[in-house]
């Protein structure tokens, strides 16, 4: 195989690169860790009058419209261009995000303003994806995917939480409405540190489509490797990003346990994140794809399985509690690296934007699927509240750990369309690098 434009680069040079785009996504990210994971708007929303409500409208509109518009944004950044989409993106964000800030001036309707420049900047994020992927191949030799992607989410991740938790500790437990309007303008402006990284990288040209507007979404479903990874990290991501809410809602309103110790297993999970992350590189490198998507979802089988076993009555249950949490973000931060360094390799590179977009379209529906499948089971009342097994109670919460254990089990059946999984399955455009290069 031709090198890529990133492995014709000097090592030093491409290195340099990648830590530079690191450096801009610690800054570029805060406004999205804000909006995803910080209690900095849901407390500028209760200050303005808001509910709870209002807050878990905004939290929802994140996955459904990035489901929505990965596609779209796809089709424009190939009219566009890369580097004009991350401009737009940026753009964007820092236009909801300045006029969040500036939401008390709406009065009475300040409340309903956020919500709504809320959802305005969700639609700078699919842009930004469209964009920042094909992007990073431009300076990321393909082994060395999955060490970049690991280092870049475990900077971004500890750069966030330390600059989040210092500004919380800094504004203190009640801070006035003018503080918050601060830090949430401080974030809308670092987001163009993204745009200032991509304005001085040079890219390869880029190769131009015939065939209509809609020739490329054709040609990414027509690849049928692209097409059956992505429905396989579709159904494992429905399991992914079902346990750990429901784990503390299990802690919180099963169990009856306080704020203050349903936090310490978040806290656990944070840590998970972040170890994941960190170890992703290594365990790519000394796996290799197969081994390590197959222990990943072998992860997603067992975790679910534990968990349905951590009745009332178990002794210390809330340590083995925070040791799976652990495990479980762990394993997510790992399922995340992992497609995002695979997904290049079923990618065409006559058809990388779209490609990928197409990927992050299934991707985010089984993440956004997986919340509402736990919520609709458990708000139906299909559900027995407690029922009773070989001697042991179990609740409703429990019952879908079980319902995401077998869910697991039967998603095995999915890894032999899996290019990575199974080497006989590559009848389209598959292109895996040798991550033990990385």
């Amino acid at each position: 195989m031709e090198p890529t434009f990133a492995e014709k680069m000097p090592p030093k040079k491409r290195r340099k690169i990648q830590a530079w785009s690191i450096a801009a996504n610690c800054f570029g990210s805060l406004s999205e860790v804000m909006l995803d994971s910080s209690a900095i708007l849901i407390s500028y929303v209760a200050l303005l009058g808001g509910n709870e409500s209002l807050n878990m409208l905004m939290a929802g509109a994140t996955g459904f419209i990035a489901l929505l518009l990965q596609i779209p944004s796809g089709l424009l950044v190939e009219k566009i261009g890369l580097k004009r989409g991350m401009y737009l993106s940026c753009a964007i964000g820092c236009a909801a995000c300045l006029l969040m800030a500036g939401a008390p001036a709406f009065g009475g309707a300040a409340k309903y303003a956020v919500v709504a420049l809320c959802f305005a900047y969700c639609i700078a994020r699919p842009i930004f994806g469209a964009a920042w992927f094909p992007i990073v191949d431009s300076f990321v030799a393909p082994s060395e995917r999955g060490s970049y992607f690991g280092m870049l989410r475990f900077f971004y991740t500890v750069f966030a939480g330390a600059f989040f938790y210092f500004a919380a500790r800094a504004m203190g437990e009640h801070p006035p409405v003018w503080l918050l309007q601060i830090l949430i303008a401080v974030c809308a402006v670092l987001q163009f540190a993204r745009a200032a990284f991509v304005y001085f990288l040079d890219l390869p040209p880029a190769a131009r489509q015939g065939g209509g507007i809609l020739a490329p979404i054709r040609e990414a479903a027509a690849n049928s490797c692209l097409s059956s990874f992505s429905i396989y990290m579709m159904l494992v991501a429905i399991v992914a990003f079902l346990v750990q809410p429901l784990t503390l809602v299990y802690l919180k309103q099963t169990l009856s346990h306080g704020v203050s110790t349903v936090q310490t297993v978040a806290t656990f999970g944070i840590a998970g994140s972040i170890a994941g992350y960190l170890l992703f590189g290594r365990l790519l490198r000394a796996l290799g794809s197969r081994r390590t998507i197959i222990a990943i979802h072998s992860a997603f089988i067992a975790i679910p399985a534990m968990l349905f076993f951590c009745g009332e009555g178990v002794p210390r249950l809330l340590e083995i509690v925070c040791a799976i949490i652990f495990l479980n973000c762990m394993a997510l931060a790992c399922f995340f690296c992992f497609a995002s360094a695979e997904m290049y390799s079923v990618a065409a590179p006559g058809n990388k934007v779209m490609s990928l977009s197409f990927f992050n379209t299934f991707f985010c529906g089984g993440r956004m699927f997986g919340g509402f499948l736990s919520s609709a089971l458990l708000a139906s009342g299909m559900l027995a509240a407690e029922w009773e097994k070989f001697g042991m109670k179990f609740t409703a919460i429990q019952s879908v750990f079980a319902m995401a254990c077998a869910m697991s089990l039967l998603w095995l059946v999915f890894l032999i369309i899996v290019p990575a999984a199974n080497p006989d399955r590559r009848n389209d455009y598959y292109n895996p690098p040798d991550f033990r290069k990385g």
